[in-house]
């Protein structure tokens, strides 16, 4: 379990350096795989920066050269974000297809397809190629950073705070999505809601039946949010191929419109039990939990 702390090693800096090196190095060697299509490396190489980012925070409180390595990460994912949208509004399409199968008539969704299909066709391999020869360079370069990292705190306090100051705005941007049912805001709530994931996997080793429990529940969550994300991105993307007075438009909306519904139900009733406590007691919660974990381990 490469992506975790671990409560017996030396310090939680020297957790920090092993779990970076072990993530870049993989994002390289993905990177490399000649077995891999384009679309796959586009996919891997982008949840490799979000897991990085996803650490950072973690220790930010304490890492000085958060703000830096951050900004690294979340701007060589951008450069992919076009490449990987023209992919996944295809996979929400077949999604939504086989979910309503019973109810629409056979090719009913065609004229969007087609469009969707053209404009994936126009990606350009070897502009995209570029990209990825971009994202070697930005992944050896950060490698060679790593061994400089340095935090100021160790021990549960170092990832108490950062957890902490993750779960409270997972909370906020919960209240938000519940108050407005805007897609925005539920986008909102399924990125706090993702770094909350990586956060209970990061510390899971300090209590795997308990932690790892919770990590389970964060990750169902975070894809629940991921489908109603997707089922808007389709939307607004057939509105903008089609336009709002195409009858198939009309179909896709309402279609969407009824999934989001639901998704956004069963997302409340499981972010209402994931996130039922407040920040104080959250940190202190976790913090004991490492502590007690870092002392059996002594």
């Amino acid at each position: 379990m490469a992506f975790s702390f671990r409560p017996g090693e030396e310090s939680a800096e020297d957790g920090l350096k092993r779990i970076g090196r072990s993530q870049i190095e993989s994002g390289l060697d993905e990177l490399r795989d000649e077995e891999l299509v384009q679309a796959e490396k586009v996919h891997q190489v982008r949840k490799r920066c979000k897991k990085m980012r996803g650490l950072l925070r973690l220790v930010r409180p304490a890492f000085g050269a958060y703000k830096a390595e951050n900004t690294c990460f979340r701007d060589a994912a951008r450069t992919l974000s076009g490449v990987r949208d023209r992919t996944a509004v295809l996979e929400t399409l077949d999604e939504l297809e086989a979910h309503f199968d019973a109810e629409l008539k056979k090719a009913a969704l065609r004229p969007l397809r087609t469009r969707l299909e053209a404009a994936h066709a126009r990606l350009d391999e070897t502009e995209v190629e570029e990209k990825l020869a971009d994202m070697r360079l930005v992944f050896r370069e950060a490698l060679d950073r790593v061994e400089s990292w340095t935090l100021d705190g160790n021990g549960a306090e170092a990832i108490s705070k950062g957890a902490a100051k993750t779960y409270k705005r997972a909370v906020k941007t919960m209240e938000a999505a519940a108050g407005s049912g805007e897609a925005d805001a539920f986008h909102d709530w399924r990125k706090r809601t993702k770094y909350h994931w990586y956060h209970l996997r990061l510390m899971r080793k300090a209590w795997p039946d308990v932690l790892g429990a919770y990590a389970d529940q964060a990750h169902a969550l975070s894809s629940l949010l991921g489908d109603h994300h997707d089922m808007a991105v389709l939307t607004e993307t057939a509105r903008d191929h089609l336009g709002e007075e195409d009858e198939t438009y009309e179909l896709l909306a309402g279609l969407c419109h009824t999934r989001m519904t639901i998704i956004a139900d069963e997302a409340l009733s499981l972010g209402e039990r994931l996130f039922c406590e407040d920040k104080g007691a959250f940190r202190q919660r976790t913090g004991a939990i490492w502590a007690a974990a870092v002392s059996d381990a002594a």
